[in-house]
């Protein structure tokens, strides 16, 4: 298209062709008669090739350039973490469903669940908040459950696990059915607020940090086990 707007251009005497410093004056006389109208297809193809010419590049960066999609917590928008830390990381969270990755299963060693979420972090880090729950059953409310936290910084190799679940508490966790779900019929959306009176201790190295109070919502697949092991059950295996 690009070439056809050029030989046009030249045609009607807008553009000059290689080669040659100037149309003859026989040409331009005869240009003059045969085209009084070109003044204005002149201005319209210079447009059309300027534009052409500057976004073909353009769609080819756009296409080598394609941004990674970012995961969506919960499909009907509602997943979120809020929670304060303080210490060796000191932030207030508040991550909405975009952007926030979350994950929730069975743990094998006792039927508790672990919900995980992961979150960017100071440019191309993420930080992975861990929430093992003991004692939950299915589709159930509970209050004043125990539960084992553990902060990850991936990339960085600083891990803090408050190692048991006699620091932390939740005071009220709700479940309800996830709808829309293909082939699952056991994905809930937990929702949960606590506290921790312990700080999460580094697991290598020094540091800890106090998460005084979080709130979340994400999801649990109780046909989905989760066999990563936490980090005290680790630790006493060693």
């Amino acid at each position: 298209m690009l070439n056809t707007l050029r030989e046009f251009a030249v045609e009607i005497g807008c553009v000059t062709p290689l080669g040659h410093s100037s149309f003859s004056s026989t040409r331009r006389h005869n240009v003059d008669r045969r085209y009084w109208w070109s003044t204005p297809l002149c201005a319209l193809a210079l447009v059309v090739m300027c534009k052409v010419h500057a976004q073909s590049p353009a769609s080819a960066s756009s296409d080598a350039g394609t941004a990674t999609v970012i995961a969506d917590c919960l499909p009907d928008g509602s997943g979120y973490v809020r929670a304060r830390l303080k210490g060796s990381i000191d932030r207030e969270l508040d991550w909405g469903n975009t952007g926030t990755g979350c994950t929730g299963a069975v743990r094998p060693t006792d039927g508790g669940i672990r919900v995980r979420f992961t979150g960017s972090f100071e440019g191309q880090s993420q930080l992975v908040l861990v929430f093992g729950i003991s004692g939950l059953r299915e589709g159930a409310t509970a209050t004043l459950l125990p539960v084992n936290v553990t902060v990850i910084r991936e990339g960085s190799g600083e891990f803090y696990s408050t190692q048991g679940d006699d620091k932390c508490t939740l005071d009220r966790v709700t479940q309800k059915p996830l709808i829309g779900i293909p082939d699952r019929s056991r994905v809930y959306r937990i929702e949960a607020r606590g506290f921790c009176t312990e700080p999460a201790r580094a697991l290598n190295g020094k540091g800890s940090i106090l998460i005084s109070r979080f709130d979340f919502a994400g999801r649990v697949d109780f046909d989905d086990t989760d066999s990563t092991q936490d980090p005290h059950d680790s630790k006493a295996a060693t």
